[in-house]
């Protein structure tokens, strides 16, 4: 939050097409809000720089108390239309990675609208997660695409960590909570990466140097 700002968090979209080859097309939504901005607009006036899908639904690895607290729930509520565009994401995303042609076109498209439109930085996933070994690939060849660009995502989906982890510009932070804290901490040291805890009931295990504490949003 900013001291002294009463304004609520703003959302933003823009639509963007990809040309399948074949005379047809489909579009994909890029998302975002006042929190996530980093170095593009600000608080009060974001622009897009986010790619999210569904939660729950794409969040193989979600555990009980991340399902239970969620902010997304909020949002699908709040932002009804907004949370429209991460459903028809997770639809015609989870198309594309189904053929490797589909998953090319789209990858391009994705990498040179990024590099025009998110200088600042690009999230992956305000809602949502890495669904598979392929999405999880996907996501790596569009942070190389454009290496000049900084990545990154919050991913309880430690299955996928070997296809991500390439991208000297993509910073993965493991998601955890109470539920999957040793598998965190077991994926934290095989990979170097840091834990980002999300605590419900006030508690605070051991976490490595560099982890970030979150209280759950209620």
């Amino acid at each position: 939050a900013i001291q002294g700002c009463t304004e609520m968090t703003k959302f933003t979209t823009a639509q963007v097409e990809v040309d399948m080859g074949d005379g047809t097309s489909v579009h994909f939504v890029f998302d975002g809000n006042g929190k996530v901005v980093r170095e593009n607009g600000h608080f009060l006036n974001p622009v897009p720089n986010a790619f999210s899908l569904v939660q729950i639904e794409d969040c193989p690895q979600a555990t009980a108390t991340c399902k239970l607290s969620c902010y997304v729930h909020r949002l699908e509520i709040a932002e009804p239309s907004v949370h429209n565009a991460y459903r028809w994401n997770s639809q015609w995303m989870r198309w594309g990675m189904e053929r490797e042609d589909r998953a090319i076109r789209i990858e391009e498209v994705f990498a040179r609208w990024i590099a025009v439109n998110c200088l600042g930085g690009f999230r992956w996933h305000i809602s949502g997660d890495i669904f598979s070994a392929r999405y999880a690939q996907f996501i790596a060849a569009v942070c190389m695409r454009v290496d000049k660009i900084p990545f990154w995502i919050y991913t309880r989906s430690c299955a996928f960590l070997d296809e991500l982890v390439g991208p000297q510009n993509l910073i993965v932070n493991l998601s955890a909570d109470v539920d999957n804290y040793f598998d965190a901490i077991e994926m934290a040291q095989r990979y170097r990466l840091r834990i980002c805890y999300m605590t419900v009931a006030g508690e605070v295990p051991y976490l490595p140097v560099g982890s970030v504490i979150f209280p759950s949003h209620e």
